[in-house]
C-alpha cells in the first residue's frame, strides 16, 4: 500500500518504489484512457509516462507531501488533465487549419518568393527529422495524415496529427527566432 511514508521514501531516493507504482497502474491507465477518451495505446503510454514524471517531480519539489486520495486516483487525474490538454491542442490545430487562408504563390511578388523559399528551407533544415519529412510530405507532396502515418511508421492518425502539431510549433518558433515574415510590406 502506498502511503505518506512512501512519498518520503521516494523523496529519499527509493527508485524501486517509484518503479513499482509505474508498473502497477500502467496497463490499467492505458485501457482506461482508451475506453474513456479514445486515446490510442502509444499516446496513452506517453501520457502515462508524463504523469509519472509529474508525480515524481511533485514529490521531489515538496508539492506533494501527503495523498488525499489513492496514488491511482492521483496519477489518473494527472493523466486525464494531460489527455484533455492534448485534445484541446488538436482541436485548436484543426480550427487553425480550417480557417487558414492559403495565399497562392503567384500573388506574392516574384522578388519576395525567393526570399520566402530560402527562409522556409533554412528553417526546415534547422527543424531536423522526423519533422522536416513530415511537413514536406503534408505540405509539399499533399500526403494525407493516413498516408503520413503509414509512411513514417506512426501507430495511427492521432499520433501523426500530434507529431505534425508539435513540428509546426517548432517550425513557427524557428521562424520567429529568424524574424521571418510572409508580409514583406
Amino acid at each position: 500500500m502506498f502511503d505518506d511514508k512512501s512519498i518520503q521514501e521516494i523523496r529519499n531516493g527509493n527508485e524501486q518504489l517509484l518503479t513499482g507504482v509505474y508498473r502497477t497502474y500502467r496497463d490499467e491507465f492505458i485501457r482506461w484512457a482508451n475506453r474513456h477518451y479514445q486515446c490510442q495505446e502509444e499516446i496513452a503510454k506517453d501520457i502515462y509516462q508524463v504523469s509519472i514524471v509529474i508525480f515524481y517531480e511533485n514529490i521531489m519539489s515538496g508539492k506533494l507531501t501527503e495523498l488525499k486520495s489513492s496514488v491511482k486516483t492521483y496519477l489518473f487525474a494527472i493523466g486525464k488533465n494531460k489527455i484533455l490538454e492534448q485534445h484541446v491542442a488538436l482541436k485548436k490545430q484543426e480550427k487553425v487549419q480550417e480557417n487558414f487562408i492559403y495565399e497562392p504563390i503567384e500573388h506574392i511578388p516574384a522578388e519576395d518568393r525567393e526570399e520566402i523559399f530560402l527562409g522556409l528551407e533554412k528553417a526546415l533544415g534547422e527543424l531536423g527529422e522526423p519533422c522536416k519529412t513530415l511537413l514536406e510530405l503534408y505540405y509539399y507532396k499533399n500526403y494525407s495524415i493516413d498516408q503520413i502515418a503509414g509512411a513514417l511508421g506512426y501507430k495511427g492518425n492521432d499520433s501523426a496529427k500530434t507529431q505534425k502539431y508539435k513540428c509546426l510549433n517548432r517550425l513557427k518558433k524557428i521562424l520567429a527566432e529568424q524574424n521571418f515574415s510572409l508580409n514583406k510590406n
